[in-house]
């Protein structure tokens, strides 16, 4: 197929914007370096306790914004893919475990209000201002909240004010501030640099309408795939890419590392903004920009134990649950190797009668510095001592926070953010790639266009990271890239539930 457009990277940004560019037409074609599409969304597979093949989730852990009508159930349904999904707890979707405390996170804006309200006595016009304040900025966001005419979309506030400033100017107690940044691990950004518009949308998008996707990420992957396919687009694995070409200011194509030139007149790198920089040509970005790019920060590092219950989860299951071992949520940006430490505990639906866990917690980069320049399967024995002693640490955390599950837990597998360099292209192994901070959202983000006509950038880093926020951007840049000015309304208008 001679492609009009190459994709690279084949996340959920790159193959929405793939289908979203088939579907009017456009000739695709996505390149994935790795052995199987997927990007955050890809599974591995490992033998468990019982000698069975298990299959884990590398980021798909639970997606929001799923029930009928909502953005995320509308942009898979103009994609044309049906995706299984579960709605968690309605109660508690989110348990949120501090030293002080536990807190059920309910389904929807008004009863977690009410739930606030009553762990925070005398503290109501703190919370509903707080509240207000996130469904407006979230509102606010055209594509998030699919209306192209959005009150507030070009105010720069939501961008510019950190979620730490509004708690500080709403004066709230210490329990409530850890209450209601207890989540904020699903965008990985401590308070003091976390900007409301992220805050907003990843937070509500999770409390209007969580749900587990049935079969992982894989579920969600596969789908695409096959529904670019049948648009007639074309997806190339073990496909990596040494460069972008340009032809004057035009893009061209691109160079494999191979050495393979494919030509096109339209390129789209859905990638970490730090590996898309290392593709294109110096001078695509503007200097500042690629400064600014080049000082942003990483998200912490990324932990993750996955492993085997034993019997049924009784009053642990549909929902996730957030240890954290201080009553300062921001304790899970400042990582410690020593000790019980923070768990993001995810149980996803049983499979084939197995029923999986996996705790996510944060790691400092610099403890995998001796390792730095190797790959997985080729470290040394301290490298595996490191990953048992943080991995104890882990397990430490959920004996003590999910005490009816002691006892009954078997570790398979544990991965460090060198894990996610090398599978998922993300080159500081932060927890979503670069930190959604201030100093990389609105006027300091990532730019979908470039200096080079037909040359585009997305990606979970140029927007809300998430399945939806990566998803949207995916959406946002095919609009760019066909100057679609209508396409939200179309999605709204061809979406509407039946």
């Amino acid at each position: 197929m001679a492609a009009d457009t190459i994709i690279v990277g084949s996340g959920i940004s790159g193959l929405s914007a793939a289908i979203v560019l088939a579907q009017h037409g456009r000739r695709v074609l996505v390149l994935e370096s790795h052995v199987v599409p997927g990007g955050c969304m890809q599974m591995f597979q490992r033998r468990g306790p019982h000698g069975g093949k298990v299959r884990f989730d590398v980021g798909v852990h639970y997606v929001g914004s799923l029930r009928p009508g909502q953005t995320m159930w509308r942009l898979f349904r103009y994609l044309g893919v049906d995706v299984p999904v579960r709605p968690l707890d309605s109660e508690c979707f989110d348990r949120v475990s501090l030293p002080s405390g536990d807190f059920a996170v309910p389904v929807g804006w008004d009863a977690l209000a009410r739930n606030l309200k009553q762990a925070c006595p005398g503290e109501g016009a703190a919370v509903d201002a707080f509240v207000a304040r996130m469904q407006a900025v979230e509102r606010s966001l055209t594509w998030h909240s699919l209306d192209a005419d959005a009150p507030g979309a070009y105010d720069r506030a939501p961008h510019e004010v950190t979620v730490a400033a509004l708690l500080e100017k709403l004066g709230v107690s210490r329990r409530l501030r850890s209450l209601l940044l207890a989540q904020s691990s699903l965008y990985g950004a401590p308070s003091a640099r976390a900007p409301l518009a992220i805050h907003a949308a990843v937070i509500g998008s999770a409390v209007e309408g969580p749900h587990y996707v049935i079969g992982g990420g894989d579920a969600i992957t596969s789908r695409l795939v096959a529904r670019l396919r049948e648009l007639g687009g074309e997806l190339r694995t073990r496909a990596p890419v040494a460069r972008v070409l340009v032809s004057g200011d035009r893009a061209s194509g691109v160079e494999l590392a191979g050495g393979e030139v494919l030509h096109a007149p339209g390129v789209i790198l859905a990638l970490h903004p730090r590996a898309a920089l290392g593709l294109m040509p110096p001078d695509a970005w503007r200097s500042g920009l690629r400064a600014r790019l080049e000082r942003a920060p990483e998200c912490v590092g990324l932990f993750c134990v996955y492993g085997v219950v034993k019997g049924d989860l009784g009053e642990y299951a549909g929902r996730n649950h957030y240890l954290l071992r201080e009553d300062d949520p921001d304790c899970f940006y400042r990582p410690t190797p020593e000790g019980p430490t923070d768990a993001i505990v995810n149980f996803s639906p049983p499979a084939d009668g197995v029923q999986t866990f996996t705790a996510m917690s944060s790691a400092a980069a610099d403890w995998f510095a001796p390792w730095h320049g190797t790959r997985t399967a080729r470290r040394d024995t301290g490298y595996a001592g490191l990953k048992q002693r943080l991995t104890a640490n882990v397990m430490a955390m959920l004996d003590d926070r999910l005490p009816g599950l002691r006892g009954r837990l078997t570790v398979v597998e544990a991965s460090t953010p060198l894990t996610i360099r090398d599978y998922v292209n993300y080159p500081g192994g932060g927890l979503y790639g670069l930190e959604p901070s201030v100093d990389s959202q609105g006027i300091n983000g990532v730019r979908r266009r470039t200096r080079y006509h037909g040359l585009w950038v997305t990606g979970a880093g140029t927007g809300t990271p998430g399945v939806l926020g990566a998803c949207v951007t995916g959406f946002a840049v095919a609009a760019s890239v066909l100057g679609d000015e209508n396409l939200i309304r179309r999605v709204r208008a061809e979406t509407d539930p039946a």
